[in-house]
């Protein structure tokens, strides 16, 4: 059974807002050091902070791709001696 859970409009503007700014600057860390202690529930910093998850997790998955089709293409090719 699904859960509907109301977002409230200010509140999702400013997460908007966020992850949109760190897409811009292309953040790849927060601005902020410990940002979840100091800023905990601001809208804007958690936009920011999934841009960089999800950039991070992309990463990672285009990293194993990689290592996958590198890995196809060394398959059978031997030293040749």
């Amino acid at each position: 059974m699904e859960e509907d859970i109301k977002v409230d409009e200010a509140f999702k503007k400013s997460f908007n807002l966020g992850y949109r700014l760190a897409a811009e600057l292309n953040l790849k860390v927060p601005l902020l050091h410990n940002q979840e202690k100091i800023i905990p529930e601001n809208p804007m910093h958690l936009g920011m902070q999934q841009f960089i998850e999800e950039t991070k997790l992309s990463k990672t998955k285009r990293q194993e791709n990689s290592v996958e089709k590198n890995e196809k293409g060394r398959k059978g090719k031997g030293l040749g001696l």
